[in-house]
C-alpha cells in the first residue's frame, strides 16, 4: 500500500513539474513577463554557458538509478518503510533536478530570446520521460 501512495505522490510531482513549466510559458506568452530582457552579449553568453553546464550536471544525476542504493540498504537489513522513505527522498531530488533543467531552460529561452534554452528544456523533458514514477517502476526499484 505504501508503494501506491509513494508512486501517486511522485506522479503528482512529475506532472507538477510540467505544470510549473507551463505556467512559466503562459506568463511569458501573455506578456505578464517580458521576453528578451537580456540584451548584453556578455551576460547572455554567461547565462547560456551556465544553463548548459547546469543541465550537464543535473541530467546525469537525475537519470541515475537508485536500484543499487536500495539493494545496499536491503543488505543492511533496513526496514521496508525506511527504504521507501529514502527512495522517496532521492526521487524528489530527481524531480527537482528535472524541474530546474526544464523550467530553467524555458526561462533562458524567453529572457535571451535564443533557442539554446529550448534545447536545454527539450533534452531535460526527453530525459524525464525515462524516469516516470509508475507503480511498477517504484516496485521494481525498491524490490518491495
Amino acid at each position: 500500500m505504501e508503494i501506491k501512495k509513494l508512486s501517486a505522490r511522485l506522479k503528482a510531482g512529475w506532472i507538477g513539474m510540467y505544470a510549473v513549466t507551463g505556467i512559466i510559458v503562459l506568463l511569458f506568452e501573455t506578456g505578464c513577463l517580458s521576453k528578451g530582457t537580456v540584451t548584453e552579449a556578455k551576460t547572455a553568453y554567461i547565462l547560456e554557458i551556465s544553463g548548459v553546464l547546469l543541465s550537464l550536471a543535473l541530467i546525469p544525476l537525475a537519470l541515475r538509478g537508485f536500484k543499487r542504493m536500495v539493494d545496499r540498504l536491503d543488505e543492511k537489513e533496513y526496514s521496508d518503510s525506511r527504504i521507501l522513505r529514502i527512495y522517496g527522498i532521492c526521487s524528489w531530488v530527481r524531480l527537482f533536478a528535472f524541474l530546474v533543467v526544464i523550467a530553467g531552460g524555458m526561462i533562458l529561452y524567453y529572457i535571451l530570446d535564443d533557442t539554446i534554452g529550448l534545447y536545454i528544456a527539450g533534452i531535460g523533458a526527453l530525459c524525464s520521460l525515462f524516469c516516470f514514477p509508475s507503480y511498477s517502476a517504484v516496485s521494481n526499484d525498491t524490490g518491495i
